[in-house]
């Protein structure tokens, strides 16, 4: 998918109601077509400005949004949840706003075919209504938007809307900005209901229907573990040349059987709560290095019996277990797809604390901040699913040989590098919407500089299509700044000490990104001096101030910059004073 256009039309924390991005120009139908390929480029977004600028609250709007027409398009609402959502209102915000972007209607097989423009207008108070603006396939360029149904009016099947909607919203933020992951977090605990609900009702469970997925550092081995079994080597290059992996060595999956419980009619009713994945785990089971349990006898109170309460499975990954892997796992996707299931069935332990305290219904109806910190952290014995001992080979830094360390012992950075790449690389097939904040924060200057060059690489090595899908991020980083396109740079600014964003592309503000040199960049966007103030201040001090003899000290004393040749120039001056008190008092 493509964004072209977002408006909001109600305040929205720093975003005043009537802020709009044109992220890129529409046209009559028939320019569109001739123009179409440009699309497919590998062109992110960076929002850039100082912190607090708002720039992060697009990708929150944006996350809101989708999270918000989600449910309405979607067929299940969990019992739970049904109180505190409807259609007319966004409680998350915003709850106006108009929406235009480009999305194929199924799986891509040619350039144009099944692309559509949807205009997706909400107002306050009501529901949201979706358009067909343009069905690029069609011949006939005169037709008017045809209104299409995005609000589920059964509980048997989703809205016609439903199919227009990106496959994935993903979320990352480095900073654990909760902000952004709130809808995200709702959408765990409803794809643990729906799980739940589904179980009980003994219908198949294949997929959430929700799109949203959120990245956390609990998501680093399945995201891993997916790419390096089902992609590329060459898609791999850069995931594995930089990280200085050489293989994933072995690694243990734990399995709590835990009960079950669902409401079902003001009865309780229990099943284990692997009861819908039996047949995935005893094919995890059968390929295996090795695995034992403890077995539990047939317990009477629960629907279904359950075998064994804590299941471990070994697994030694060599070429024959990832072609064994390959059996169960058709894509990386697949794979990463049945892992996220897993972790969302951690929130068994919250639906256990739920019943006596509202816990879900405190969350579900959570309209700002402190989400997060309403839900109950697991403890090992309380999770359902868990990784451990999850060894990596690595390369010694210049050197060929090798040392195994865990994946936990990576630096906050590699985590960084491998959630960035390991996903687009996942959704690589995917119509996708990735929102990532500050996605290079704790990275080197090195990865700063090449972030965008190795995404790009990765992405067009594993066979993507750039139209399938858009990436928006935030950056301080004039590395990242540097290597994205005027038009897609947008600069948030608070005029005034106004509470509200403002929000202007580079190209708008005269200013050049793509190549410019770092100072260029920290100048004309941050406003920010070349040399930290503190030395800087220092230096000022010592050619205003300093003696001859301080002043040749000084050489020596401070790093190169482009401020150090006033130093120079302040010494010549010097110099040249004494040269001529000498002559004078000659003569």
């Amino acid at each position: 998918m493509k964004l072209l256009r977002l408006k909001i039309n109600a305040d929205f924390r720093s975003l005043k109601a009537g802020f709009e991005l044109k992220f890129r120009p529409t046209h009559t139908k028939e320019v569109f077509l001739d123009e179409i390929r440009i699309f497919n480029r590998f062109e992110p977004f960076c929002f850039a400005g100082l912190n607090g600028s708002g720039k992060s609250n697009v990708l929150e709007a944006l996350a809101n949004i989708f999270y918000h027409l989600e449910l309405c398009a979607n067929r299940f609402k969990p019992d739970a949840f049904k109180s505190f959502f409807s259609p007319g209102t966004n409680i998350n915000g915003p709850d106006a706003f108009e929406l235009e972007y480009l999305i194929f209607k199924e799986s891509l097989k040619d350039a144009l075919d099944g692309l559509n423009i949807i205009r997706v207008v909400k107002s306050e108070g009501e529901e949201p209504k979706m358009y067909l603006k343009w069905d690029l396939s069609e011949s006939d360029i005169d037709n008017e938007d045809q209104e299409i149904q995005i609000v589920a009016t059964s509980f048997d099947k989703a809205a016609p809307g439903k199919i227009y909607l990106p496959d994935a919203v993903v979320g990352y933020s480095s900073g654990e900005n909760e902000t952004l992951s709130i809808p995200f977090i709702k959408s765990r605990l409803i794809h643990y209901d729906e799980y739940a609900q589904s179980t009980v009702r003994n219908e198949r469970f294949e997929e959430p229907e929700s799109s949203l997925v959120y990245i956390d550092n609990e998501m680093s081995q399945a995201v891993l573990l997916s790419c390096l079994i089902h992609e590329s080597e060459d898609a791999l290059k850069s995931l594995k040349n930089e990280l200085r992996i050489v293989r994933l060595r072995s690694f243990r999956v734990t399995l709590q059987n835990h009960v079950l419980s669902v409401l079902d009619k003001n009865r309780t009713k229990q099943f284990p709560v692997f009861h819908q994945l039996n047949d995935k785990i005893e094919a995890l089971r059968d390929i295996s290095t090795a695995y034992f349990y403890h077995e539990f006898e047939e317990e009477k109170e629960l629907e279904k019996s359950r075998t064994y309460n804590k299941l471990t499975l070994d697994f030694f990954l060599d070429d024959q277990m990832k072609l064994a892997f390959k059996d169960i796992f058709k894509s990386s996707l697949d794979m990463f797809q049945f892992f996220q299931l897993l972790y969302e069935l951690n929130n068994n332990f919250i639906e256990v604390a739920n019943i006596s305290g509202g816990i879900k219904e405190e969350v579900y109806k959570s309209a700002g901040y402190y989400t997060d910190g309403k839900l109950p952290i697991p403890g090992p014995d309380n999770k359902a699913f868990f990784f451990e001992d999850f060894y990596i080979e690595k390369k010694k830094v210049n050197s060929e040989e090798t040392f195994e360390l865990l994946l936990k012992q990576f630096s906050d950075g590699e985590h960084q590098f491998l959630h960035t790449m390991g996903i687009c690389l996942i959704l690589k097939n995917k119509r996708a919407l990735l929102l990532l904040d500050e996605p290079e924060t704790h990275f080197n200057p090195d990865w700063r500089s090449r972030f965008i060059d190795m995404l790009e690489s990765s992405i067009e090595e594993s066979g993507a299509d750039h139209l399938l899908k858009d990436i928006l991020l935030t950056s301080h980083s004039p590395f990242i700044i540097s290597d994205c396109l005027p038009n897609n740079v947008i600069f948030f600014d608070k005029k005034d000490d106004s509470k509200f964003s403002t929000a202007r592309s580079a190209r708008e503000l005269g200013l050049k990104t793509f190549g410019s040199s770092i100072n260029y960049i920290l100048k004309n966007f941050f406003n920010t001096d070349l040399i930290p103030k503190k030395s800087k201040d220092e230096l000022i001090e010592l050619i205003e101030n300093g003696s001859l003899e301080d002043l040749r000290e000084a050489v020596e004393y401070f790093g190169e910059s482009s401020e150090k040749q006033f130093l120079f120039r302040r010494i010549y001056e010097l110099n040249e004073e004494a040269e001529d008190d000498s002559s004078a008092s000659e003569n």
